[in-house]
């Protein structure tokens, strides 16, 4: 992963502020989209995949994996 992270689209800094997305591609962090340049399509999608999935990253490897969210009543 980049040290310094900066959005694919205009090339901001990411300072730790405001809502990211990361792009994925096969488990792996390809880019990244500051807030300012998501379209409200994508930020729908960001908000879905929030709410139902989990997210796990597996160091040796690298990959992130997604699970489904399982309510624990």
């Amino acid at each position: 992963m980049p040290k310094l992270i900066r959005c694919d689209r205009c090339g901001r800094r990411y300072r730790g502020q405001d809502d990211w997305n990361v792009t994925a591609s096969m488990g792996r962090i390809v880019g990244f989209l500051c807030s300012s340049c998501q379209t409200p399509e994508e930020n729908a999608e960001a908000a879905i995949k929030e709410a139902t999935l989990d997210y796990r990253i597996d160091y040796s490897s690298g990959l992130i994996y997604t699970f489904p969210k399982i309510n624990a009543e």
